[in-house]
C-alpha cells in the first residue's frame, strides 16, 4: 500500500511540474514564476485575458500555465500559440520577460547594478536614458534607444554572436541580440561645443530627444559613451 502511495505521489508531482520554464526561478529544484512573469501590462483588458486563456499564473507559483497559453487545441506544445499570448495578454499567461520590450540582454559591462535597477529609477528622467542604454530588459527598454539589431534573425539564431568568423558581423548588424550596444564607435560620439549650456539645460535628461541624438551631440557630456 505504502509503495502505491509513493508511486501516486511521484506521478502527481511530475504532472504538475512545469514545462514551460519562461520567466521562472528555480529553488529547491522546484521552478517558480518570477517578478520578470508579470512586469508588463497586458494588451487586453485583465479579465478579459483571464477568460480568453482560462486563467492567470501568479508570482511565485508552481502551477503549469494554462494549456491556452501555449498549446493548440490537441494539447501539443504550439509556438503559434504561445506568441498570440505574448502578444496579447503577456502578463496574465506569465510571459513578460520575453515580451520585444523585455526580451534583450542588458549591457556586458554596465555603468550600474541592473540588478539593483527599482521600478522608480525606470520613470526617472534622470536614470532613464542610462537604463535604455545599460538595462533595458529591466525596464522594458529593448525597443528604445539606438542600438538596435539591423537584421531580423539575430534573435532567432543566437549561434552568430558566438561564432569566431561572424564577430565583425555580430558587431555591426546584431549588436543589440550580441551584446555590443557599449561598443559604440567614436564618430557616433559627439561633443558640440555648445553642450556645457545644453547641459545646464536639462538636454541629457530631456525626453523630446531620443538616445540616439543625444549621443550623437553630446554622447561624452551625458555620459552615453
Amino acid at each position: 500500500m505504502l509503495s502505491v502511495l509513493l508511486i501516486a505521489t511521484f506521478v502527481g508531482n511530475s504532472l504538475a511540474a512545469m514545462s514551460d520554464l519562461n520567466c521562472t526561478y528555480t529553488t529547491n529544484g522546484v521552478a517558480k514564476y518570477s517578478a520578470k512573469a508579470f512586469n508588463c501590462a497586458n494588451k487586453f483588458d485583465d479579465k478579459y485575458c483571464e477568460e480568453l486563456f482560462g486563467g492567470k499564473v501568479e508570482l511565485d507559483g508552481v502551477e503549469e500555465r494554462k494549456d491556452r497559453c501555449f498549446k493548440d487545441g490537441y494539447k501539443a506544445n504550439s509556438e503559434d500559440v504561445k506568441q498570440f499570448a505574448i502578444s496579447t495578454c503577456p502578463r496574465t499567461c506569465g510571459y513578460c520577460c520575453v515580451t520585444p520590450a523585455f526580451n534583450c540582454p542588458n549591457k556586458r559591462f554596465p555603468r550600474i547594478n541592473c540588478d539593483l535597477v527599482t521600478e522608480m529609477m525606470c520613470t526617472n528622467t534622470i536614470w532613464k536614458p542610462i537604463l535604455i542604454d545599460d538595462c533595458p530588459n529591466v525596464c522594458g527598454f529593448c525597443e528604445l534607444g539606438s542600438c538596435v539589431d539591423k537584421v531580423p534573425y539575430c534573435a532567432i539564431n543566437r549561434a552568430i554572436c558566438r561564432h569566431p568568423d561572424l564577430v565583425q558581423f555580430a558587431k555591426e548588424y546584431c549588436r543589440r541580440t550580441c551584446g555590443y550596444c557599449d561598443e559604440i564607435r567614436a564618430s557616433d560620439c559627439g561633443s558640440n561645443a555648445h553642450c556645457p549650456n545644453w547641459v545646464r539645460n536639462g538636454f541629457c535628461t530631456n525626453r523630446f530627444f531620443t538616445t540616439e541624438q543625444k549621443r550623437k551631440y553630446c554622447g561624452r557630456e551625458c555620459g552615453l559613451c
